[in-house]
């Protein structure tokens, strides 16, 4: 099992600029190599300061692995459909691979903001086919060191691309954040190891992580699939009463800011191809209504105190089997020294006994 961060960028921060927020998030990840995590992961976000801002993981995660010795870095994810040129993402990814000299893991994402999607000029409905597209033709050229190809969205000449790419990475693997069914089933046929943020009950997550594995079996056999990338919104604390206080606190203003940011509380997603699966938990929140949504996003993360987390991961392993515990420590403006204090009693009390669980037996594998 490794453990690792999963970072967001969101500046929610009381008369903090941007710049100085990137900076200290960007503290956050030398210091997750400090306390022993075993990398750091950032998605591809962009335009909105208080959701998360992310305009180019690759670049970030290249200041990253120069300032660090030991740590993996990844992108969790870049998001495709939102590149109009996928030889130039092969690139970056090739130079990004060299610089990290074996520490770098690779992952896509299709994206889900409308707002994202409008900014960028691309019809979301068309998210699902510029994925594909981009992803075959990415790999082919990251296996290959050539871009040549003519899809229905994508053309490009014959050409090299140089530095020549050091990795194949349908051998080495990469991920793929799948929320959906078919996104798990989209990630499987891909051969990518599945990635996901936890926003229900682990038992709903479980069925999607189980069939994403049968199917990568069914596609791929003989080929071992990876561990599952999962990532809570976490804090940790010694004393359970603060550990509570504090991620009820911020949990419940990250969970507004997912509804406002990805339009949750519409009635769009019906009628969007690709997305449909997304309406049933828009109306869910409809349903329910917007405190309950937010208590069973509380009770769907792992925080606590050392031991509480540690017995909320046990019992997930039964489920699913072995995984990626990816965490973010930082969100909705909590205040740093709270970030660093739980980030670094994660690193002392939490990562090394994860590292020390077993598979039990009869869970998945």
């Amino acid at each position: 099992m490794e453990i690792g961060l999963q970072f967001i960028f969101q500046n929610m921060h009381d008369g903090m600029s941007d710049a100085d927020m990137f900076r200290r998030e960007t503290k956050l990840a030398i210091q997750a190599e400090e306390v022993g995590m075993d990398y750091v992961m950032a998605p591809e976000h962009h335009f909105n300061p208080n959701y998360a801002m992310m305009p180019d993981n690759m670049q970030w995660l290249s200041y990253v692995v120069a300032k660090t010795n030991r740590i993996k870095v990844g992108t969790g994810a870049i998001i495709l459909p939102w590149w109009e040129n996928p030889t130039r993402v092969a690139e970056k990814i090739a130079m990004l691979d060299i610089q990290a000299e074996g520490r770098f893991m690779l992952g896509f994402g299709r994206g889900l903001a409308r707002e994202e999607y409008r900014a960028f000029g691309v019809d979301m409905t068309e998210s699902r086919e510029r994925f594909d597209e981009s992803l075959e033709i990415i790999l082919d050229i990251l296996a290959t060191g050539v871009a040549e190809y003519d899809t229905k969205f994508f053309k490009q000449s014959r050409t090299e691309i140089h530095p020549t790419p050091e990795h194949d990475f349908r051998e080495d693997g990469f991920f793929a954040v799948a929320m959906t069914p078919d996104s798990a089933m989209a990630a499987a046929q891909s051969g990518a190891t599945m990635m996901c943020f936890i926003q229900a009950p682990f038992e709903v997550h479980a069925e999607a992580i189980n069939a994403w594995r049968d199917r990568y079996k069914e596609v791929h056999p003989g080929r071992r699939t990876g561990s599952p990338m999962l990532t809570d919104f976490t804090f940790c604390h010694e004393d359970p009463k603060v550990a509570e206080e504090v991620a009820r606190e911020y949990l419940s203003k990250y969970f507004i800011t997912v509804i406002k940011h990805y339009d949750f509380d519409g009635s769009h997603w019906g009628e969007t191809q690709g997305y449909q699966a997304y309406q049933a938990g828009a109306d869910m929140i409809k349903e329910v209504g917007q405190e309950a949504a937010i208590e069973g996003f509380i009770q769907s993360q792992c925080w606590g105190t050392p031991d509480q987390m540690i017995e909320k991961y046990k019992k997930r392993m039964e489920l699913v089997g072995d995984m990626h515990c990816s965490m973010a420590v930082s969100y909705a403006g909590m205040p740093f020294d709270l970030c660093t204090s739980s980030l670094a009693l994660i690193g002392e009390k939490v990562a090394p006994r994860l590292r020390e669980l077993k598979v039990p037996v009869g869970a998945p594998a």
